[in-house]
Protein backbone atom coordinates (compact mmCIF):
# COMPACT_ATOMS: atom_id res chain seq x y z
CA UNK A 1 0.00 0.00 0.00
CA UNK A 2 1.27 3.40 -0.90
CA UNK A 3 1.84 5.83 2.06
CA UNK A 4 0.50 9.29 2.23
CA UNK A 5 3.26 11.52 2.54
CA UNK A 6 3.45 13.35 5.99
CA UNK A 7 2.58 17.29 4.45
CA UNK A 8 -0.48 16.19 2.10
CA UNK A 9 -2.08 14.10 5.45
CA UNK A 10 -0.90 17.68 7.58
CA UNK A 11 -3.40 19.34 5.49
CA UNK A 12 -6.48 17.22 5.15
CA UNK A 13 -6.72 16.97 8.79
CA UNK A 14 -6.48 21.00 8.47
CA UNK A 15 -8.85 21.11 6.18
CA UNK A 16 -11.46 18.93 7.92
CA UNK A 17 -11.45 20.96 10.85
CA UNK A 18 -11.99 23.83 9.50
CA UNK A 19 -15.19 22.54 8.06
CA UNK A 20 -15.96 20.98 11.05
CA UNK A 21 -15.43 24.72 12.56
CA UNK A 22 -16.91 26.71 10.37
CA UNK A 23 -19.85 25.29 8.77
CA UNK A 24 -21.45 26.31 6.07
CA UNK A 25 -23.66 29.83 7.07
CA UNK A 26 -21.70 30.76 9.74
CA UNK A 27 -18.54 32.67 10.50
CA UNK A 28 -17.52 35.58 12.84
CA UNK A 29 -19.04 38.62 11.73
CA UNK A 30 -17.78 42.41 11.83
CA UNK A 31 -20.73 44.53 14.56
CA UNK A 32 -23.72 42.21 13.18
CA UNK A 33 -24.84 38.60 12.15
CA UNK A 34 -24.53 38.71 8.74
CA UNK A 35 -24.10 35.44 5.98
CA UNK A 36 -21.08 34.31 4.65
CA UNK A 37 -21.34 35.86 1.04
CA UNK A 38 -20.96 39.50 2.54
CA UNK A 39 -17.64 38.54 4.41
CA UNK A 40 -13.88 38.66 2.60
CA UNK A 41 -12.79 35.19 2.29
CA UNK A 42 -11.63 33.70 5.32
CA UNK A 43 -8.33 32.27 5.46
CA UNK A 44 -6.27 30.26 8.55
CA UNK A 45 -5.12 33.11 10.76
CA UNK A 46 -7.49 35.79 8.88
CA UNK A 47 -10.52 35.41 10.90
CA UNK A 48 -12.64 38.47 11.50
CA UNK A 49 -12.82 39.38 14.95
CA UNK A 50 -16.52 41.62 15.60
CA UNK A 51 -14.62 42.54 18.94
CA UNK A 52 -11.89 44.31 17.49
CA UNK A 53 -11.96 48.01 18.24
CA UNK A 54 -11.03 48.78 14.56
CA UNK A 55 -13.57 46.54 13.57
CA UNK A 56 -16.06 48.19 16.56
CA UNK A 57 -15.10 51.84 15.03
CA UNK A 58 -16.28 50.82 11.77
CA UNK A 59 -19.65 49.98 12.77
CA UNK A 60 -19.72 52.87 15.12
CA UNK A 61 -19.53 55.26 12.05
CA UNK A 62 -22.00 52.93 10.24
CA UNK A 63 -24.67 52.86 12.54
CA UNK A 64 -27.85 55.39 12.10
CA UNK A 65 -27.90 57.28 15.57
CA UNK A 66 -31.24 58.77 17.28
CA UNK A 67 -32.23 62.12 16.61
CA UNK A 68 -30.94 64.57 18.71
CA UNK A 69 -32.83 67.80 17.79
CA UNK A 70 -31.66 70.24 20.04
CA UNK A 71 -28.02 69.24 19.92
CA UNK A 72 -28.25 68.82 16.08
CA UNK A 73 -29.89 71.83 15.44
CA UNK A 74 -28.13 74.44 17.04
CA UNK A 75 -24.32 72.50 17.65
CA UNK A 76 -23.20 70.42 15.25
CA UNK A 77 -20.30 68.55 15.57
CA UNK A 78 -16.86 69.96 15.17
CA UNK A 79 -13.43 68.13 14.58
CA UNK A 80 -12.29 66.24 17.28
CA UNK A 81 -9.45 67.52 18.85
CA UNK A 82 -6.18 65.61 20.19
CA UNK A 83 -5.92 67.15 23.45
CA UNK A 84 -8.09 66.55 27.23
CA UNK A 85 -8.79 69.99 26.67
CA UNK A 86 -10.63 71.81 24.32
CA UNK A 87 -11.00 75.89 23.78
CA UNK A 88 -14.15 77.68 23.99
CA UNK A 89 -14.17 81.02 22.05
CA UNK A 90 -17.23 82.76 23.56
CA UNK A 91 -17.77 85.62 20.55
CA UNK A 92 -19.59 88.96 21.40
CA UNK A 93 -19.85 91.85 18.77
CA UNK A 94 -20.38 95.57 18.99
CA UNK A 95 -22.00 97.51 16.32
CA UNK A 96 -19.22 99.86 15.44
CA UNK A 97 -18.77 102.51 12.86
CA UNK A 98 -15.83 103.81 11.37
CA UNK A 99 -14.83 106.89 12.74
CA UNK A 100 -14.24 109.80 9.89
CA UNK A 101 -10.86 111.67 9.63
CA UNK A 102 -9.36 114.38 6.20
CA UNK A 103 -8.39 112.55 3.66
CA UNK A 104 -5.13 114.65 4.06
CA UNK A 105 -4.52 112.51 7.91
CA UNK A 106 -3.68 109.13 8.57
CA UNK A 107 -6.22 106.88 8.69
CA UNK A 108 -7.85 105.59 12.30
CA UNK A 109 -6.44 102.83 13.91
CA UNK A 110 -9.43 100.30 14.60
CA UNK A 111 -8.90 97.74 16.84
CA UNK A 112 -9.86 93.58 16.38
CA UNK A 113 -12.67 93.12 18.44
CA UNK A 114 -11.46 89.71 19.54
CA UNK A 115 -13.24 87.13 21.82
CA UNK A 116 -13.11 85.49 25.31
CA UNK A 117 -11.44 82.21 25.31
CA UNK A 118 -12.13 79.40 27.93
CA UNK A 119 -10.08 76.26 28.16
CA UNK A 120 -12.07 73.75 29.21
CA UNK A 121 -11.64 69.97 30.06
CA UNK A 122 -15.21 67.96 29.65
CA UNK A 123 -16.42 65.84 31.49
CA UNK A 124 -15.22 62.05 30.31
CA UNK A 125 -17.61 59.66 29.30
CA UNK A 126 -16.98 55.66 29.38
CA UNK A 127 -19.97 53.33 30.24
CA UNK A 128 -19.62 49.73 29.96
CA UNK A 129 -21.50 46.38 29.78
CA UNK A 130 -21.03 42.96 31.07
CA UNK A 131 -21.58 39.96 29.53
CA UNK A 132 -20.98 36.84 30.69
CA UNK A 133 -21.03 33.23 29.06
CA UNK A 134 -24.76 32.27 31.05
CA UNK A 135 -26.26 35.47 29.30
CA UNK A 136 -25.06 33.76 25.94
CA UNK A 137 -26.82 31.05 26.71
CA UNK A 138 -30.22 32.45 27.75
CA UNK A 139 -32.40 33.40 24.58
CA UNK A 140 -32.36 36.98 23.70
CA UNK A 141 -36.07 38.65 23.55
CA UNK A 142 -38.46 38.09 20.54
CA UNK A 143 -35.99 35.11 19.66
CA UNK A 144 -38.00 31.51 19.14
CA UNK A 145 -37.80 29.22 22.11
CA UNK A 146 -36.65 26.11 20.26
CA UNK A 147 -32.90 25.15 20.33
CA UNK A 148 -31.10 25.06 17.37
CA UNK A 149 -33.12 28.41 16.18
CA UNK A 150 -29.25 30.62 16.52
CA UNK A 151 -26.22 29.66 17.41
CA UNK A 152 -24.43 31.09 20.46
CA UNK A 153 -21.73 33.11 18.34
CA UNK A 154 -25.23 34.39 16.34
CA UNK A 155 -26.58 35.35 20.00
CA UNK A 156 -22.97 37.21 20.93
CA UNK A 157 -23.35 39.04 17.57
CA UNK A 158 -26.75 40.32 18.21
CA UNK A 159 -26.21 40.99 22.24
CA UNK A 160 -22.72 43.27 20.98
CA UNK A 161 -25.11 45.28 18.32
CA UNK A 162 -27.46 45.72 21.39
CA UNK A 163 -25.07 46.62 23.54
CA UNK A 164 -23.27 49.19 21.60
CA UNK A 165 -26.40 50.45 20.41
CA UNK A 166 -27.51 51.09 24.82
CA UNK A 167 -23.77 52.60 25.44
CA UNK A 168 -24.10 54.86 22.22
CA UNK A 169 -27.80 56.25 23.01
CA UNK A 170 -26.46 57.11 26.74
CA UNK A 171 -23.89 59.12 25.21
CA UNK A 172 -26.46 60.82 22.49
CA UNK A 173 -28.62 61.08 25.55
CA UNK A 174 -25.80 62.75 27.81
CA UNK A 175 -24.99 65.22 24.85
CA UNK A 176 -28.64 66.26 24.56
CA UNK A 177 -28.76 66.98 27.99
CA UNK A 178 -25.98 69.39 27.63
CA UNK A 179 -27.75 71.11 24.60
CA UNK A 180 -30.79 71.77 26.31
CA UNK A 181 -29.00 73.53 29.69
CA UNK A 182 -26.91 75.25 27.12
CA UNK A 183 -30.27 76.72 25.49
CA UNK A 184 -31.94 77.25 28.87
CA UNK A 185 -29.40 78.85 31.22
CA UNK A 186 -26.63 79.39 28.90
CA UNK A 187 -24.15 77.37 31.57
CA UNK A 188 -23.61 73.59 31.77
CA UNK A 189 -22.75 72.12 35.64
CA UNK A 190 -21.64 68.83 35.07
CA UNK A 191 -21.26 66.19 38.29
CA UNK A 192 -17.90 64.48 37.48
CA UNK A 193 -17.36 61.10 39.54
CA UNK A 194 -13.65 60.78 40.77
CA UNK A 195 -11.81 58.46 42.53
CA UNK A 196 -12.16 59.50 45.23
CA UNK A 197 -14.59 62.06 45.90
CA UNK A 198 -16.80 63.77 43.45
CA UNK A 199 -16.70 67.28 41.75
CA UNK A 200 -18.70 69.55 40.00
CA UNK A 201 -17.54 71.50 37.59
CA UNK A 202 -20.15 74.25 35.47
CA UNK A 203 -19.33 76.18 31.97
CA UNK A 204 -20.61 79.31 31.93
CA UNK A 205 -21.64 81.05 28.09
CA UNK A 206 -21.72 84.20 29.88
CA UNK A 207 -25.52 84.49 28.47
CA UNK A 208 -26.76 87.92 29.37
CA UNK A 209 -29.33 88.35 31.72
CA UNK A 210 -31.61 90.01 29.30
CA UNK A 211 -31.67 86.90 27.50
CA UNK A 212 -33.03 85.44 30.09
CA UNK A 213 -36.46 87.17 30.84
CA UNK A 214 -39.29 86.09 33.52
CA UNK A 215 -42.67 87.09 32.14
CA UNK A 216 -45.29 88.37 35.35
CA UNK A 217 -48.64 89.52 36.34
CA UNK A 218 -50.57 89.98 33.03
CA UNK A 219 -47.58 89.47 30.53
CA UNK A 220 -48.11 85.64 31.75
CA UNK A 221 -48.97 83.69 28.43
CA UNK A 222 -51.94 82.21 30.51
CA UNK A 223 -53.63 85.77 30.68
CA UNK A 224 -55.83 87.27 27.99
CA UNK A 225 -53.98 90.06 28.72
CA UNK A 226 -51.20 88.82 27.44
CA UNK A 227 -49.66 89.26 23.95
CA UNK A 228 -47.40 86.40 22.82
CA UNK A 229 -46.57 87.74 19.44
CA UNK A 230 -45.47 90.86 20.93
CA UNK A 231 -43.01 89.06 23.44
CA UNK A 232 -41.41 86.78 20.35
CA UNK A 233 -41.21 90.36 18.25
CA UNK A 234 -39.52 91.80 21.19
CA UNK A 235 -37.00 88.94 22.02
CA UNK A 236 -36.12 89.25 18.38
CA UNK A 237 -35.13 92.00 18.15
CA UNK A 238 -32.90 91.70 20.95
CA UNK A 239 -30.56 88.95 19.66
CA UNK A 240 -30.58 91.23 16.20
CA UNK A 241 -29.26 93.88 18.25
CA UNK A 242 -26.74 92.08 20.89
CA UNK A 243 -25.44 89.17 18.01
CA UNK A 244 -26.39 90.63 14.67
CA UNK A 245 -27.80 86.87 13.73
CA UNK A 246 -31.58 86.95 12.97
CA UNK A 247 -33.36 84.27 14.84
CA UNK A 248 -35.54 81.75 12.91
CA UNK A 249 -36.60 78.92 15.35
CA UNK A 250 -38.63 78.76 18.37
CA UNK A 251 -38.74 75.53 20.66
CA UNK A 252 -41.67 75.62 23.57
CA UNK A 253 -42.28 73.55 26.67
CA UNK A 254 -45.78 71.77 26.55
CA UNK A 255 -47.18 74.30 28.95
CA UNK A 256 -45.79 77.16 26.68
CA UNK A 257 -47.02 75.55 23.85
CA UNK A 258 -50.84 74.79 24.39
CA UNK A 259 -51.20 78.43 26.26
CA UNK A 260 -49.67 80.04 23.03
CA UNK A 261 -51.65 77.98 20.62
CA UNK A 262 -55.14 79.03 22.89
CA UNK A 263 -54.31 82.89 23.51
CA UNK A 264 -57.04 85.17 22.17
CA UNK A 265 -54.46 87.56 20.93
CA UNK A 266 -52.38 84.46 19.23
CA UNK A 267 -55.46 83.09 17.68
CA UNK A 268 -57.22 86.35 16.66
CA UNK A 269 -53.24 87.68 14.91
CA UNK A 270 -53.12 84.31 13.12
CA UNK A 271 -56.56 84.79 12.04
CA UNK A 272 -56.46 87.69 9.96
CA UNK A 273 -57.53 87.39 6.78
CA UNK A 274 -55.91 90.75 4.53
CA UNK A 275 -52.28 90.11 6.34
CA UNK A 276 -50.67 86.94 5.80
CA UNK A 277 -48.78 87.09 9.81
CA UNK A 278 -48.61 83.25 9.37
CA UNK A 279 -50.69 80.00 10.31
CA UNK A 280 -50.34 77.77 13.40
CA UNK A 281 -50.35 74.09 11.47
CA UNK A 282 -49.34 71.23 14.49
CA UNK A 283 -48.07 68.16 12.63
CA UNK A 284 -46.89 65.50 14.49
CA UNK A 285 -42.93 65.18 13.40
CA UNK A 286 -40.76 61.72 14.37
CA UNK A 287 -38.61 61.87 17.95
CA UNK A 288 -40.68 63.80 20.36
CA UNK A 289 -40.65 67.12 17.93
CA UNK A 290 -43.89 68.27 17.23
CA UNK A 291 -44.24 71.63 14.26
CA UNK A 292 -46.69 74.14 15.54
CA UNK A 293 -46.63 76.86 12.87
CA UNK A 294 -45.09 79.95 11.40
CA UNK A 295 -44.65 83.21 12.31
CA UNK A 296 -44.60 85.97 9.51
CA UNK A 297 -44.81 89.21 11.28
CA UNK A 298 -43.14 92.58 11.03
CA UNK A 299 -39.83 92.22 12.28
CA UNK A 300 -40.59 88.23 13.19
CA UNK A 301 -40.08 85.11 10.71
CA UNK A 302 -39.76 81.92 12.94
CA UNK A 303 -40.91 77.82 12.73
CA UNK A 304 -42.30 77.08 16.30
CA UNK A 305 -41.64 73.60 17.38
CA UNK A 306 -42.30 72.10 20.55
CA UNK A 307 -40.57 68.63 21.70
CA UNK A 308 -40.73 66.36 23.96
CA UNK A 309 -37.98 64.24 25.06
CA UNK A 310 -36.66 62.88 28.62
CA UNK A 311 -33.60 62.11 30.60
CA UNK A 312 -33.33 60.47 34.02
CA UNK A 313 -31.99 62.54 36.89
CA UNK A 314 -28.88 61.20 38.74
CA UNK A 315 -30.53 63.09 41.83
CA UNK A 316 -34.09 62.39 41.86
CA UNK A 317 -33.94 59.21 40.00
CA UNK A 318 -37.12 60.08 38.20
CA UNK A 319 -37.62 61.39 34.37
CA UNK A 320 -37.09 65.23 33.88
CA UNK A 321 -38.43 66.85 30.52
CA UNK A 322 -35.12 68.13 27.89
CA UNK A 323 -37.25 71.28 27.74
CA UNK A 324 -38.98 73.01 30.77
CA UNK A 325 -42.98 72.53 29.91
CA UNK A 326 -43.42 76.24 30.80
CA UNK A 327 -40.19 78.20 28.88
CA UNK A 328 -39.41 79.03 25.27
CA UNK A 329 -36.11 79.28 23.98
CA UNK A 330 -35.56 81.19 20.53
CA UNK A 331 -32.50 81.09 18.36
CA UNK A 332 -30.33 80.41 15.02
CA UNK A 333 -28.98 77.26 13.47
CA UNK A 334 -26.76 79.50 11.41
CA UNK A 335 -24.02 80.31 14.55
CA UNK A 336 -20.95 79.16 15.57
CA UNK A 337 -22.04 77.15 18.45
CA UNK A 338 -20.64 73.44 17.91
CA UNK A 339 -20.35 69.75 19.99
CA UNK A 340 -16.93 69.19 20.91
CA UNK A 341 -14.86 66.27 21.50
CA UNK A 342 -11.84 66.64 23.91
CA UNK A 343 -8.91 63.51 22.84
CA UNK A 344 -9.95 59.98 24.19
CA UNK A 345 -7.47 58.98 26.89
CA UNK A 346 -6.83 55.67 26.33
CA UNK A 347 -3.70 53.61 25.86
CA UNK A 348 -5.30 51.34 22.64
CA UNK A 349 -6.80 54.94 21.07
CA UNK A 350 -3.52 56.42 20.98
CA UNK A 351 -1.39 53.12 19.79
CA UNK A 352 -3.84 52.82 17.25
CA UNK A 353 -4.07 56.51 15.94
CA UNK A 354 -7.95 56.41 16.88
CA UNK A 355 -7.86 58.79 19.82
CA UNK A 356 -9.30 61.67 18.12
CA UNK A 357 -12.89 60.64 17.69
CA UNK A 358 -16.32 61.11 19.09
CA UNK A 359 -16.37 57.99 20.09
CA UNK A 360 -14.44 55.05 21.12
CA UNK A 361 -15.50 51.30 21.46
CA UNK A 362 -13.51 48.66 23.14
CA UNK A 363 -13.72 45.32 24.55
CA UNK A 364 -11.95 43.03 26.71
CA UNK A 365 -12.29 39.69 28.73
CA UNK A 366 -10.37 39.17 31.74
CA UNK A 367 -9.76 35.43 32.79
CA UNK A 368 -11.04 35.07 36.31
CA UNK A 369 -13.96 35.40 36.24
CA UNK A 370 -14.68 35.52 32.35
CA UNK A 371 -16.66 37.63 31.10
CA UNK A 372 -16.57 40.44 27.81
CA UNK A 373 -16.70 43.86 29.15
CA UNK A 374 -17.70 46.06 26.31
CA UNK A 375 -17.19 50.36 26.89
CA UNK A 376 -17.26 53.29 24.85
CA UNK A 377 -15.12 56.44 25.89
CA UNK A 378 -16.27 60.08 24.84
CA UNK A 379 -15.21 63.18 26.05
CA UNK A 380 -17.96 65.64 24.99
CA UNK A 381 -18.91 69.69 25.46
CA UNK A 382 -21.58 71.15 23.87
CA UNK A 383 -20.27 74.51 23.25
CA UNK A 384 -22.64 77.64 23.00
CA UNK A 385 -20.24 80.26 21.39
CA UNK A 386 -22.55 82.87 20.19
CA UNK A 387 -24.77 83.11 23.70
CA UNK A 388 -25.75 86.58 22.24
CA UNK A 389 -27.65 84.62 19.43
CA UNK A 390 -30.33 83.24 21.83
CA UNK A 391 -32.80 83.66 24.11
CA UNK A 392 -34.72 81.45 26.84
CA UNK A 393 -38.07 82.62 28.48
CA UNK A 394 -39.96 81.75 31.40
CA UNK A 395 -43.78 82.54 30.20
CA UNK A 396 -45.70 80.74 32.29
CA UNK A 397 -46.04 80.90 36.50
Amino acid sequence: MKKIPFTLLSWMLLLVAAVLCFPAGHAIAAGKAVGVGALPALCFGGLIDMFDTRTMLEAVEQMKRPFNFLRDTFFPPATPAETETVDVDIIKGKRRMAPFCSPLSEGKVVEHLGFSTSTIKPGYIKPFMITTAGDLLKRLPGQTLYSGAQTIEGRAQIKLGQDLATLMDMIDRREEWMAAKALDVGAITMKIKGETTDKTVSVDFLMAASHKPTLAGGALWSASTSDPIGDLRGWASIIRQDSGVNPTVVIMGTDAASAFINNPVVQKTMNMLKVNMGQINPQLLPNGVSFLGTVNAPGLSVDIYSYEEWYLDEDSVTELPMVPPKKVWMGSPKTANRTLHAVIQDIEAIEEGSAAVSRFPKSWVPKNPSARHLMVQSAPLVAMLQPDAFLSAQVLA
